[in-house]
């Protein structure tokens, strides 16, 4: 049980029942890894995991397949790889049905499991895994041979071609099955694994994820995400939808965003896990055309994006001819633009726009799943969240005023790993200070303004790029736009826009008149840039860090 805490006035616009929540672990798991175990008794071989292949194909395994494949590993790990409790696997594979049965059974073996992105460098790579400690990586051969030379120290697990087209004759239907030395613990081929006869021993880790941020606004840091951190944050979103009377269970979920990402793999791999959902998995997002085949040969009931996956499936002619009627969309990673809502909203269904982040289990807030929608809110604490909003002296602002976001909760995480300096400066008496400016509207919804990184300060005033991108987008000839600040001798700092334009093309004079509608005049971009794409993180959230100091290879007009 958790105390009530200090005020929540939000609360307020809550349903009665969650007024003064208070959430009991008591009835449930134990154990993240013992969440897949107990759907396995509900929905036994209802599909648990499915992947929507881009040639229409599919491949699935139910909640029993899963567990018993899981098993597998786990007691491979174990027994073979000798591996002990508290010791960390790296898990660097794309979206597949592999993922959930490695972090699954490397949980159930007693391990820490931390994910990495697939498309990370070789230098990215070995930072994580060096930082992390990791003994294990879980990889593909290609991944693992661009890492040659740095894995002397590591056992490599294969899961190459790993596929499940005939599970009655063997684990996998085929794949990697040779064994090549690769340092002196050598590689190991995941359908070797998988076959294994050992009993996982039942030992569980304190620690369930080394979740590594983004790395957006520097070098990326690794969270240290508990086991109860995790059990926490499922049964908060699981109470929050639930007590709006919109629960996710059963039916079909779309998981699109790569489920190394904290926000796809908390859904993905707990709270579609527990609801007994049908988790339909694309292995690659971009092109958004990749996601047709699984629109096509499944009734979506859920999914969870960023602006920018949204924005381009409206943009797609066959999203549009025949458009999807989900129960509901989740938006998070980035700020939702209200047009990219609005149509959304016209189109497809409710689009309900929240916010978290890796050192919050990938939630704080989200919108109700309710008729009442608001734009350009990210909604109301999640249940059991501790929210303060306070000013650079660490002073609580009034109502309504903007500052730094403070949460305290079950969700949030212990520290960071081996980061005592990083500790000292994101975590304050219990409290996260995220970095995020944002306010209480009169509604008592919250609204994200900007990361304090990311402000721009001209002549004194506050400029948050978040409101200036709006503003270029809901022009019909603008698809996505980038603002970020640079040094001007007048100013301080003045605004410069990157933008992404469609056909026909409007003129900087036009921007420039448009903006100057809606924005003040010290927040109108200066210096627009057109380019034909903006750089993006893995999971589609532009990146402005990318932006600051890149001037080349672009049309510039300044004003």
């Amino acid at each position: 049980m958790t105390d009530a805490g200090p005020p929540r006035p939000w609360e307020n616009l809550y349903p009665t029942h969650l007024r003064n929540y208070q959430f009991d672990l008591t009835p449930g798991p134990d154990h993240p890894a013992d969440i897949l175990t107990l759907a396995a008794e509900r929905f036994g071989a209802l599909p648990a995991f499915t992947v929507a292949h881009l040639d229409g194909t599919t491949e699935s395994l139910s909640f029993v397949e899963a567990v018993r494949l899981s098993d597998a590993f786990a007691g491979y790990l174990e027994s073979v790889l000798h591996l002990s409790a508290g010791d960390v696997v790296a898990v660097k594979l794309p979206n597949g049905l592999a993922f959930p049965i490695v972090v699954f059974g490397a949980w159930k073996a007693g391990l820490i499991v931390t994910p990495v992105n697939p498309f990370y460098t070789a230098d990215e790579t070995i930072h994580q895994i060096r930082d992390s400690g990791a003994k294990v990586i879980v990889t593909e051969g290609t991944m693992a041979d661009n890492l040659k030379g740095n894995l002397v120290e590591l056992a490599v697990v294969l899961a190459d071609g790993a596929s499940f087209p005939n599970r009655t004759s063997a684990p996998f239907g085929n794949g990697f099955t040779g064994e090549s030395l690769d340092g002196k613990h050598g590689r190991h081929a995941l359908v070797t694994a998988l076959a294994s006869k050992e009993i996982p021993s039942g030992r569980r880790s304190t620690i369930a994820l080394y979740q590594y941020t983004g790395g957006t606004t520097g070098r990326s840091k690794g969270a240290v995400i508990t086991a109860a951190n995790l059990l926490a944050t499922a049964v908060i979103i699981r109470d929050f939808f639930n007590g709006f009377g919109a629960p996710i269970e059963q039916g079909t979920a779309l998981t699109a965003l790569p489920l190394y990402h904290i926000f796809a793999f908390l859904f993905g791999m707990l709270v579609y896990v527990e609801a007994g959902t049908q988790n339909v998995i694309v292995p690659l997002a971009r092109p958004v055309a990749n996601l047709q085949p699984a629109f096509k040969r499944f009734k979506i009931d859920w999914m969870a994006g960023v602006d920018t996956l949204y924005a381009g499936l409206l943009a797609e002619p066959w999203f549009r001819e025949t458009p999807p009627r989900l129960r509901f969309a989740i938006a998070g990673g980035a700020a939702l633009r209200p047009s990219v809502a609005a149509e959304w909203e016209k189109l497809v269904g409710p689009i309900l726009e929240g916010y978290g982040l890796t050192e919050t289990t990938g939630i704080v807030s989200c919108n109700p799943p309710t008729a009442a929608r608001r734009s350009g809110s990210i909604g109301l604490p999640v249940p059991g969240t501790d929210i303060r909003i306070v000013d650079k002296q660490g002073c609580e602002v009034p109502m309504g005023e903007s500052g730094e976001l403070l949460v305290r909760g079950a969700q949030v995480a212990a520290g960071y790993h081996a980061g005592e300096a990083e500790l000292a400066k994101s975590f304050d008496g219990g409290w996260l200070r995220t970095g995020d400016v944002a306010a209480f509207d009169a509604s008592g919804m919250l609204v994200l303004r900007d990361r304090t990184k990311d402000m721009v300060l001209v002549s004194g005033f506050n400029v948050y790029p978040n409101e200036v991108e709006a503003v270029l987008t809901s022009h019909p000839g603008v698809a996505e736009a980038a603002v970020i600040g640079v040094p001007d001798d007048r100013t301080g700092e003045s605004v410069k826009a990157f933008v992404v334009l469609r056909n026909p093309r409007p003129s900087i004079a036009e921007l420039d008149r448009h903006c100057r509608a809606s924005l003040a005049a010290y927040k109108v971009p200066r210096e627009f840039v057109a380019r034909a794409e903006l750089p993006k993180s893995a999971v589609g959230k532009i990146l402005r860090v990318a932006l600051r100091g890149e001037f080349g290879n672009s049309e510039a007009s300044r004003r």
